[in-house]
């Protein structure tokens, strides 16, 4: 099956992947529904509630043990929840759970200000703002009005109230808003990328615009945004960088990148628990990453999730 997609794809895959991994993805490739996940809106219900709701309906669910607020549905799909109130009143929320990670995955805490820096269509905006209850401050930024609507559609929905939006060339921020120097406790940098968990082995338009020019634009993007965005981290506080690609230049080059000109930030540890996932790769064709890249974490391809990579820093104190 790996013989539809591009030839030079496929030689990365088998660079980066073992056989047995690459049965993974080859079946991840195929899939064409994954299961619907979800996770409960506690800004406008509670659990117990939204589960009551459930079982009367004869909705089958499956809480994700390494996520503090996510279920799958082990039988429905997204359309059979439809008519339900819950749904129609987004006191739950359709999320993939590759896309919970990075805020799942930070330690946010009262007194926080948080940074969403690309952020339409609001998922992740939305989720700090109800793990933060309506308090303190989160910043929304992105980058055309398009998306900034559907950005404050998502979070008025949800009733995310402690939200500044703001539209800026992401790879501009730091120079256009000083305020923000070293300000915030927490920053989620899920980036720009190829999207290579679109593809889908069985439908071509998912995966004819693939090609290494694109992968190289990301890079020099993802590292203007970077540039921009990491100076208003405070100390201690957290950068989560993230992206839905499987191409090295886009994620393990990346980190190489922030731990080499940043030295001021490392790489923390990542603890999920979850078996569909690969550590780092610590090189690719000619380049060799440092090892201290390792803590980073790539999620395969499945039923349940699409494509992930993820990276955690912390921001010491400088002598």
């Amino acid at each position: 099956m790996l013989t539809k997609i591009p030839k030079e794809l496929k030689e990365r895959l088998k660079e980066i992947y073992s056989k047995e991994e690459l049965k993974i993805i080859e079946s991840g490739f195929k899939c064409e529904y994954r299961k619907t996940s979800f996770r409960i809106n506690t800004l406008k219900t509670t659990t117990k509630e939204v589960l009551e709701v459930l079982k009367q309906e004869n909705v089958d669910v499956e809480k994700v043990s390494f996520l503090k607020n996510w279920y799958i549905l082990t039988s429905w799909r997204e359309k059979d929840l439809w008519d339900l109130d819950l749904y129609k009143q987004w006191k739950i929320y359709i999320q993939s759970i590759s896309s919970q990670l990075p805020v799942d995955l930070l330690d946010i805490e009262d007194f926080h200000k948080v940074l969403d820096i690309t952020a339409a269509p609001g998922w992740k905006t939305s989720q700090v703002s109800a793990l933060l209850k309506n308090t303190w401050e989160v910043v929304a930024n992105d980058n055309n009005q398009i998306r900034i609507d559907k950005l404050n559609f998502t979070l008025n929905k949800q009733w995310s109230k402690n939200v500044k939006v703001i539209k800026t060339d992401a790879r501009l921020i730091g120079e256009k808003n000083e305020e923000y120097s070293e300000y915030f406790n927490h920053i989620i940098a899920d980036l720009p990328c190829s999207a290579e968990w679109k593809i889908n082995i069985n439908k071509e338009k998912t995966y004819w615009y693939w090609n290494l020019w694109v992968i190289k634009k990301n890079f020099r993007l993802q590292k203007e945004i970077l540039n921009s965005i990491i100076p208003l981290l405070k100390t201690w506080g957290t950068l989560m960088y993230s992206t839905c690609t499987l191409a090295p230049e886009e994620n393990e080059a990346v980190v190489h990148m922030i731990l080499s000109n940043y030295p001021e930030l490392q790489t923390q540890d990542i603890d999920i628990d979850y078996s569909n996932y690969k550590e780092w790769i610590s090189w690719f064709w000619k380049h060799v990453y440092r090892r201290d890249v390792k803590k980073s974490l790539r999620i395969l391809p499945s039923d349940e999730a699409e494509w992930f990579f993820i990276a955690k820093f912390r921001k010491i104190k400088k002598d």
